[in-house]
């Protein structure tokens, strides 16, 4: 509420309301969808748009909105999914599904690499940071028919998600 004054009956200044609005800014009550990262991102990121996929068999899990692309053809080595949930950056450090958690940058960002409890880091990797109250992770998994991959799964990942950075909430 703004105040202002107006000029009383002897001459005195009296406060008087002028206009009310807000301050605040409310937090969001469901993560921001990474399905609506636009087709030609996708694309530069060397992604297969036709291969999108939302959520994990078609479901959104543990309050994250998942969306995920295998790589173009004809390479279909790697699956890369971003995962989006109103949590802190210690969710990872909290939950026991992750490990090997390392600082790093990745494009403009300050993120922490890990990888899944058991995951061969021979051929997947994860990548997380947060956006305000939202935290962004995403994963590069190799396909399990592919033995030795010629990249390394981390660098892939953060090369990607780098490319896709003015996409993602900042």
């Amino acid at each position: 509420m703004a105040v202002g004054c107006s000029t009383a009956v002897d001459g005195e200044a009296l406060p008087d309301e002028t206009s009310t609005f807000a301050t605040t800014t409310e937090a969001p009550t469901t993560p921001w969808d990474p399905c609506t990262i636009p087709d030609e991102a996708i694309e530069r990121a060397g992604l297969n748009v036709s291969t999108k996929e939302s959520g994990i068999f078609g479901r959104d899990q543990y309050g994250f909105k998942i969306c995920g692309w295998e790589n173009r053809l004809p390479d279909n080595k790697y699956y890369f999914s971003i995962f989006v949930g109103l949590k802190g950056i210690d969710y990872l450090a909290d939950t026991p599904n992750f490990d090997r958690l390392q600082s790093v940058q990745v494009g403009t960002r300050n993120a922490t690499q890990f990888q899944q409890v058991g995951a061969d880091a021979a051929v997947n990797c994860g990548v997380a940071f947060t956006a305000g109250s939202e935290l962004i992770m995403s994963t590069l998994n190799t396909s399990a028919l592919v033995d030795g991959p010629a990249y390394d799964p981390c660098t892939e990942l953060n090369s990607a998600v780098a490319e896709l950075d003015s996409e993602l909430p900042s």
